[in-house]
């Protein structure tokens, strides 16, 4: 910064004392004694504040004010909370800087005042929160800002917020708020009990366990018919030969085919059981994996697809399942 920008800001600063009088506001009851000592603070800060000494400088002008409230000094404050990105003190400030309109300010100065008013109000945004229901906790990105119930008005930067609802009981709801500078946002929140959010799963439709435990006991009926048929041809079988071959062992043709079809048969029948009972137990498997399981919301697990099949075997069969719940 130049000599000449140094000194012009130290002039403007430093009007605060030149112009006041003692009839105004901001001067009532100040002692000159208050006023010497602002005076000097005003000037140190002043001279931090060229320096890019803003924090410092900031505790001088803050130090005058504490001495004689001069909405000029104040405005200094401003500046600097302005340079150190602290909008909501700025604003804070600035409000009481413009308390009396431009007449304690330089021309320039209050032209300064209320462009920086243009800024703040782009830089800060308000939400406007109403909660009724007891003991809710508000979190408003990541931290408490209050306990409901709760009606109220926060001021926030510009953006995207997390709001955030807790109560022991109850399902924790997370609201997306976003935030536009020198706007009011309304938000609502209510959180949902446990009890009522809670929802009863399951890994299948409730009807396909009992579908396949059907199925399964019923292709083991017809194995059932099947084996009895067998049994009926093999029985007539040995009554034949028995009748017509009681001395000596005799076979004719049409009694060996009989023979071999009634074995066939028994065969097929104990096949099909097989399959009708591999059925029948996996259908039961997954009646006990279809247990209805209590969830809350979205926060559950996700179930996972379940593959099933029958893998024939030597005289029967096997049921297999694979997936998770």
């Amino acid at each position: 910064m130049s000599w000449f920008r140094a000194m012009a800001i130290v002039g403007v600063l430093g009007a605060a004392t030149a112009t006041a009088h003692a009839e105004d506001p901001w001067s009532v009851g100040v002692t000159e004694a208050q006023k010497a000592t602002a005076q000097k603070l005003l000037e140190e800060g002043n001279a931090r504040f060229v320096e890019h000494d803003y924090a410092t400088a900031l505790t001088k002008y803050q130090a005058a004010v504490a001495s004689w409230n001069h909405p000029a000094i104040r405005f200094n404050i401003v500046r600097c909370l302005i340079q150190l990105d602290r909008p909501f003190e700025a604003s804070d400030e600035l409000a009481l800087a413009l308390k009396y309109g431009a007449k304690p300010l330089d021309e320039a100065v209050y032209a300064e005042a209320l462009n920086y008013q243009k800024l703040l109000v782009s830089q800060i945004g308000t939400l406007e929160l109403h909660c009724t229901q007891p003991d809710v906790k508000l979190l408003f990105d990541g931290k408490p800002i209050a306990k409901c119930p709760y009606e109220g008005k926060q001021r926030v930067e510009p953006g995207t917020h997390t709001l955030l609802g807790q109560r022991d009981g109850y399902l924790t709801k997370t609201i997306d708020v976003v935030v536009i500078g020198g706007k009011v946002v309304t938000k609502s929140l209510e959180l949902d009990p446990l009890t009522k959010a809670a929802k009863i799963v399951h890994k299948y439709p409730t009807w396909l366990p009992w579908t396949v435990f059907g199925g399964g006991a019923l292709i083991a009926g017809v194995g059932g018919l099947l084996d009895a048929s067998a049994s009926g041809q093999m029985d007539r079988y040995d009554q034949s030969i028995a009748s017509q071959c009681a001395d000596k062992g005799c076979e004719s043709t049409r009694q060996l085919a009989d023979k071999n079809a009634a074995l066939r048969l028994n065969k097929i029948a104990i096949g099909v059981m097989a399959v009708g009972g591999a059925t029948a137990i996996t259908g039961v498997v997954m009646l006990y994996l279809n247990r209805g399981k209590t969830v809350y919301g979205e926060d559950h697990e996700k179930i996972g697809p379940t593959q099933m099949g029958i893998v024939p075997t030597e005289g029967g069969a096997m049921a297999t399942m694979d997936g998770r719940f």
